[in-house]
């Protein structure tokens, strides 16, 4: 057999460069990128979805029956009202307190009906059939922080260890952030409720102009209340 039959051979390869590696990393980050995108897309209903559901949902116990005093927040009283009153319906011997002392709309100081957020929101609740002698007003916070302040005065005063809370349903988050922990240290419970507003709907929310405001104001007033609160 030949002596050159026998010979291996071997190939040292350089190793990669600095140059290599930052091009291919390149290409890893566009292909990331891109790929990340395309999925947005593909899930952007889900996505958008969930943007929305995030704020309606709020931990809450199950209703007892000890549970008789409901808190209507103000802003948007006649939705909110009209929820409220449903709610009325369902807890027939329960009381309602309606809470707010913000200025209502320009259109209606033109028709002279100078009234505040609980006013107007005990006014339509009584206008939708409720008894007057079950619904009250707590009219002197004009933020849902300062509602919470004033509303656990109201319990601590009354002995409350169970209540309701009532507000637009993209509100339940940011209720549920600013009423959690201070309600909890002093022992009482807190239950949410959340009505529907042609302003915002969930699942679509950024379909229409309406939604996208509310939507996007929501989610500032939360980053806002973590900082401030």
């Amino acid at each position: 057999m030949n002596i050159q039959d026998k010979q291996t051979y071997t190939y040292f390869h350089s190793l990669i460069t600095l140059k290599q590696l930052r091009r291919i990393w390149k290409y890893v980050v566009l292909a990331l990128t891109v790929a990340f995108f395309i999925s947005v897309f593909i899930y952007r209903h889900a996505i958008l979805g969930g943007i929305g559901h995030f704020l309606t949902v709020a931990e809450s116990s199950a209703v007892t029956p000890s549970n008789q005093t409901f808190f209507v927040l103000g802003g948007n009283g006649y939705e909110r009202g009209k929820g409220a009153a449903l709610l009325a319906q369902e807890f027939p011997s329960a009381q309602f307190i309606c809470t707010g002392a913000g200025d209502t709309l320009n259109e209606m100081r033109a028709m002279g009906l100078n009234l505040t957020s609980a006013q107007l929101t005990r006014k339509c609740m009584i206008e939708t059939g409720v008894d007057s002698l079950r619904v009250f007003e707590l009219g002197e916070a004009t933020s849902t922080y300062e509602e919470s302040e004033e509303i656990l005065t109201y319990c601590t005063n009354h002995n409350l260890k169970e209540i309701s809370v009532v507000s637009s349903d993209f509100h339940l988050r940011r209720m549920s952030m600013v009423f959690g922990e201070k309600f909890e240290e002093k022992g009482i419970v807190v239950h949410f409720f959340g009505t529907g507003t042609k302003d915002f709907k969930a699942e679509s929310w950024w379909t229409f102009e309406a939604g996208l405001i509310t939507t996007f104001n929501e989610y500032i007033k939360i980053v806002y209340y973590v900082f401030k609160y």
